[in-house]
C-alpha cells in the first residue's frame, strides 16, 4: 500500500497571492525537503500563472472560450465554467490523483466565492478523500490588509467558516509580510484572540459585535498557528510546512 500523499488546497480572496505562494511552497518543498510535487491549477479564468502547472484545468474548460460560446460576460462566464468543471470533476481528480508525487498543491480561482460557495468545493474534498490523501487547506490573506482588530477578527471568522464549509483543517496564512505594516497580531491564534477581543471593546457597536462573535468562534475553532510568510523572500515557508505537516498527520499539538 502506498504512503499517503499530502494535498494542500490554496484558497483566498483575489490579490492575496495564492498562486505565488503555491509556487514558492512547491519550490521550497523540492529544494529543502527533496520531495516530488505536483501542481494543479483549477482556475479556468487565469490569464497568467507564476508556475508551470502539471495539470491545468484550462485544458478542459477555459473561461475565455466559455464566454464566447455562451455569449456571457466575465462573471457569468466564470460561474458557467465552474459549473462545467464540477460536472467533470471526478475525471479531473482521478487524473491528478493518479500521479507519482508526495505533495499535490491545488490552486483555486481568484474569486474565492465561486469556489467556496458552490458545489465544486465540497465535491472536490469528497473526491479527494476517496484516494486516502492527507488533506488540508490554506486560507491566504494579504498581511498588509490586517490593519486593525476588526480586520483580524474578520480573518478569524472567515477561516473558521471555511473549515466548517470544507470539512477539513484550514490553516490561515498571512502572506506578503515583506509589504505589511502591522504584523503584531499575526501569531498564535489563541493568544491573539484575547488581545484582539480586548482591543475591539470600546471601538463602537461594530467592534463590540465582532468581539462577541470572536468569543463564539474560538469556542469552536481548532487551535492553530498563523504563519507569517512571504512568497517573494520565502520567509516563514518552513513554519507553514511544519503546521501543514502537523495538521495533516494529526501528530502535533497546535495549542
Amino acid at each position: 500500500m502506498r504512503e499517503l500523499r499530502t494535498v494542500v488546497i490554496f484558497v483566498g480572496p483575489a490579490g492575496a497571492g495564492k498562486s505565488t505562494l503555491l509556487a514558492a511552497y512547491a519550490r521550497w518543498l523540492r529544494e529543502f525537503e527533496g520531495v516530488k510535487v505536483f501542481k494543479v491549477n483549477l482556475d479556468p479564468a487565469a490569464d497568467f500563472i507564476p508556475y508551470e502547472p502539471d495539470f491545468d484545468v484550462r485544458s478542459v474548460v477555459s473561461t475565455r472560450n466559455v464566454a464566447v460560446k455562451y455569449k456571457l460576460g466575465p462573471n457569468g462566464a466564470l460561474v458557467k465554467s465552474i459549473e462545467l468543471i464540477t460536472g467533470e470533476l471526478r475525471s479531473i481528480v482521478s487524473e491528478f490523483c493518479s500521479v507519482d508525487a508526495d505533495f499535490i498543491l491545488v490552486d483555486t480561482p481568484g474569486q474565492m466565492e465561486v469556489f467556496v460557495f458552490r458545489d465544486i468545493a465540497p465535491k472536490l474534498i469528497k473526491l479527494l478523500k476517496e484516494y486516502d490523501n492527507w488533506l488540508a487547506a490554506t486560507f491566504v490573506i494579504d498581511a498588509s490588509l490586517v490593519k486593525n482588530p476588526e480586520d483580524y477578527a474578520f480573518v478569524a471568522i472567515m477561516s473558521t467558516a471555511l473549515q466548517a464549509r470544507l470539512g477539513i483543517d484550514v490553516v490561515p496564512v498571512m502572506n506578503k509580510t515583506d509589504l505589511a505594516g502591522r504584523t503584531d497580531l499575526v501569531g498564535d491564534v489563541v493568544s491573539d484572540a484575547e488581545q484582539v477581543i480586548k482591543e475591539l471593546y470600546g471601538r463602537g457597536v461594530y467592534g463590540e459585535m465582532m468581539a462577541e462573535v470572536l468569543k463564539v468562534i474560538w469556542s469552536y475553532a481548532k487551535a492553530a498557528k498563523v504563519p507569517k510568510v512571504s512568497a517573494v523572500t520565502l520567509e516563514g515557508i518552513d513554519e507553514l510546512h511544519r503546521i501543514i505537516h502537523e495538521v495533516t498527520c494529526s501528530c502535533g499539538d497546535l495549542t
